[in-house]
């Protein structure tokens, strides 16, 4: 990380960062199909997956009040139906269970993960101003309370509230004016390069990249690549004395 700038803001992406330690919930729901033994193939629930968010948008089927099960349920419910009325699944008493089975399980792994997370973010709220810019559909706050998360950022900034979406710069220069953050002093920690890293960092912003596999040094775009948020806090405390001993040092 560039050590001239003293970060004050850390600005979050949400889905696949701070609730699934840096796994896309695409990837994540599809190991559950595979371990729940459900008999599709990849491609057919990569189409229910399409199917399901254009049923979502155009119907505008989660609410404000929606928690992440909820959220799940929804998506899984439409999945579930694109593959009967494909004929993919069965139709019977156990396929109609699936979508309940599969959204219990993911938000089991949403909170095993968000609870780790929570005590790095306990210790990074109190030296940072913490913002969260998420691709969303409206109901982010609610997710945020059900989890017990939201007390921790000053600002959460939704796609689908302010009509900008991700990847455009214009999202995140209005993320950060609404943090009231200077971009070189503010941090965007993602696991999604496209979407969040790139932008960011064209902005000004310095930029942290979630992700749990080993990444080559030639092939890293960002300041800091990380394997989890426990090792952002610990690359951060680094900096913070780096910062702090060179500001204290005497010259004669």
């Amino acid at each position: 990380m560039d050590q001239r700038h003293n970060i004050k803001s850390i600005l979050f992406n949400f889905s696949g960062t701070l609730d699934t330690e840096g796994r896309e919930w695409f990837d994540l729901i599809w190991k559950e199909y595979r371990e729940t033994n459900i008999p599709v193939s990849k491609i057919d629930y990569l189409h229910a997956h399409q199917y399901a968010e254009a049923q979502i948008a155009e119907r505008k089927l989660i609410e404000p009040g929606f928690n992440l099960y909820l959220t799940l349920y929804t998506r899984l419910s439409l999945q579930i139906k694109y593959l009967i009325d494909n004929g993919l699944l069965s139709d019977n008493s156990c396929t109609h269970k699936y979508p309940q089975q599969l959204a219990t399980l993911c938000y089991n792994r949403a909170i095993m993960h968000v609870r780790q997370n929570e005590q790095i973010l306990e210790q990074l709220v109190e030296r940072y101003r913490l913002g969260i810019v998420s691709q969303s559909y409206g109901n982010l706050l609610a997710i945020l309370t059900d989890f017990g998360l939201a007390s921790y950022f000053t600002d959460v900034i939704e796609s689908s509230v302010v009509n900008l979406n991700k990847p455009d710069k214009k999202l995140f220069k209005f993320s950060l004016d609404t943090m009231h953050s200077a971009p070189q002093e503010t941090l965007c920690v993602s696991n999604s390069i496209n979407n969040d890293l790139l932008p960011a960092k064209s902005i000004g912003c310095q930029t942290a990249w979630l992700n749990p596999r080993q990444v080559p040094p030639a092939k890293r775009i960002s300041n800091y690549h990380i394997t989890s948020l426990a090792e952002l806090n610990l690359l951060l405390t680094e900096q913070e004395a780096i910062i702090n001993k060179t500001e204290t040092t005497t010259y004669y």
